[in-house]
């Protein structure tokens, strides 16, 4: 007996907790979870991301050209017959091995503010790029929120599909009473029939479109298409019917500063200013201080040593047979070893170098010239970043209003087309109206309930775009 209360508690609890475990596993993907998988995802923007990294590789190249230089220089030469020796620089019939080694060093001490002016003109490239990533974060943000709602309307559009089956379902049964009754021909029936079969198309229609919309979010989020594929279906609120007109102008006066396109636009402009600085700072002097420490090694060298020696250094003129002895200096050679040539031989010194640019092909003035040039398409090109927002601005602005407008115009024609709805109904029970009749003001009807969706939809779309550019972060 315990055995089977236990395997019925078991039984029980497994039945109460699969529809959970099912639940929890279809519960698709949120606006935001969309939107963080298309950004992880996109090849483009991590190309952009890339693009920005070698703007912050410049950047340090730019910084690092303030401090000195330091190479390494090692030579390592063989002569053959007669020839110069490029340690002792004299002429030798002999081979020789020679080597020489070096470090030398340049700091640039003055050249115009070109250093400084590329650090700045480099920073502000780097930030201008970085904009250019949120940029292209804002615009795959947009198309998958346009995306994901476009999913919850096929949703919707499914389900006012299914009850409109339902509802010729429960219209078969009366008719199929009242012919039976011989209240209305058989006619009725089949023209009910034909509209359920219409019906049941509109919904394959609609299950096609949900699928096509899906694969679109999917391809925007770099996934390979999936028949698990899902997303969350909040419920979204009704948007007001009536908003509250404010001009567009201030709207992009509100918005304008904080995007990241005008903001890129701007810090270019910025950029190409410190250009020209950059290339009129190739007209002045040039002040590098140059060091170089270096030691040899030759093959040829000896090392010579002096010592003195006892020996006869003559004879005496009173008596030539009498020899004179004395101290004589000999000198004597051994084996120059490499070590000791390189530590002997070390060289230390340091230069000043001024150069004065005094004609040079007019180089200086043309880069002046492109630079100028490019400081005007920067400014054309920030101009017409703002005027593109601004128009944006104005047409999003428009479509919203018309939007709002759609929307309650939509309401008002459900409204009626309700109540004429539920009138029809009651004369075809009646009697008083035929089936062709009933189905014309149901398919309004359904039309009615299909459009209003269509215009919450796009209005909430809409709605979400400019508060987006107004700076607030796309929810539901």
């Amino acid at each position: 007996m315990r055995i089977n209360q236990v395997g019925f508690f078991f039984l029980f609890s497994i039945t109460v907790l699969i529809p959970d475990l099912a639940i929890s596993q279809s519960a698709g993907l949120t606006l935001p979870q969309c939107i963080d998988e298309a950004i992880n995802n996109n090849i483009q923007l991590n190309i952009s991301k890339r693009s920005a990294d070698l703007n912050l590789v410049s950047l340090d190249l730019a910084r690092n050209a303030q401090y000195p230089s330091l190479n390494g220089n090692a030579n390592q030469g063989f002569s053959f017959g007669k020839s110069l020796n490029p340690v002792t620089y004299q002429y030798v019939n002999q081979n020789i091995l020679t080597n020489t080694f070096s470090l030398t060093s340049s700091l640039v001490l003055f050249e115009g503010y070109q250093l400084v002016n590329t650090i700045k003109q480099d920073k502000i490239l780097y930030e201008a790029g970085n904009m250019d990533v949120q940029t292209y974060k804002n615009n795959i943000t947009i198309s998958v929120a346009n995306a994901y709602l476009q999913v919850l309307l096929d949703y919707q559009l499914i389900n006012i599909a299914q009850s409109s089956i339902e509802t010729d379902k429960k219209q078969i049964d009366i008719t199929n009473v009242m012919v039976t009754a011989g209240a209305v021909p058989e006619l009725n029936l089949y023209q009910v029939q034909s509209q359920l079969a219409a019906d049941q198309l509109n919904l394959t229609n609609n299950q096609n479109q949900l699928a096509l919309d899906k694969l679109t979010l999917e391809q925007l989020m770099n996934k390979p298409d999936s028949t698990g594929f899902d997303i969350d279906k909040p419920k979204l609120a009704d948007p007001p019917v009536h908003v509250d007109s404010v001009p567009s102008s201030l709207i992009y006066e509100q918005s304008v500063e904080s995007q990241p396109q005008v903001k890129s636009t701007e810090m270019k402009l910025a950029g190409a200013n410190y250009g020209i600085d950059i290339a009129k700072g190739t007209a002045y002097p040039r002040l590098l201080l140059n060091s170089s420490i270096s030691t040899n090694y030759s093959s040829s060298r000896t090392l010579t040593s002096e010592t003195f020696e006892q020996a006869q250094i003559g004879y005496l003129q009173s008596n030539p047979s009498e020899f004179v002895d004395g101290v004589i200096p000999v000198q004597k050679s051994s084996t120059y070893y490499f070590p000791k040539q390189i530590g002997d031989n070390i060289g230390e010194g340091f230069t000043f170098s001024l150069v004065v640019p005094i004609f040079n092909n007019y180089t200086i003035r043309a880069n002046v010239q492109q630079a100028t040039i490019n400081k005007d398409i920067a400014k054309l090109n920030d101009d017409y970043t703002k005027q593109q927002f601004r128009q944006t601005i104005e047409q999003t602005y428009t479509g919203y209003l018309g939007a709002s407008k759609q929307y309650a115009s939509t309401l008002e024609a459900l409204r009626t087309e309700t109540e004429a709805y539920d009138v029809m109904k009651v004369k075809y029970k009646s009697g008083s109206v035929n089936a062709s009749e009933l189905i014309l003001e149901q398919n309004k009807y359904v039309a009615a309930e299909s459009q209003v969706a269509q215009a919450k939809y796009n209005y909430i779309f809409k709605q979400k775009v400019l508060d987006f550019y107004r700076g607030k972060p796309i929810t539901l």
